[in-house]
């Protein structure tokens, strides 16, 4: 696997499908029992429909400072306290290091979007 393929994958699955899942969540969901749905789902329900659109932004914006960072990890390029050693994230049928520039890639992707 090309790293460009990993990171296009990755921007839609992680990204924009669990954008899309959190959405159709709070739009379609009246009640929760989890604590934290509790919290956001009567606040989400009266917000209008800019500050709806505002606020799944702003979780856009986690997500892919999120991944970034996940990403910069495993590359090597962003320190984690307790991971001492280089990562070497490769496929089962090639041996061939494909997280050197994961990172730059994602956030290059990001950027044409």
């Amino acid at each position: 696997m090309k790293p460009e393929d990993l990171i296009k994958i990755l921007n839609r699955d992680v990204i924009k499908g669990n954008l899309e899942l959190y959405q159709n969540l709070l739009d379609t969901t009246n009640e929760a029992t989890d604590p934290v749905w509790k919290g956001i789902l009567p606040m989400y329900i009266n917000f209008s429909k800019e500050e709806k659109e505002t606020f799944l932004k702003f979780l856009k914006i986690v997500e892919i400072n999120t991944l970034s960072h996940v990403l910069g990890i495993l590359d090597g390029t962003t320190y984690a306290e307790g991971i001492e050693n280089d990562f070497i994230l490769t496929t089962e049928n090639d041996n061939k290091k494909i997280n050197e520039d994961l990172q730059d890639l994602f956030l290059g992707l990001i950027e044409e979007e």
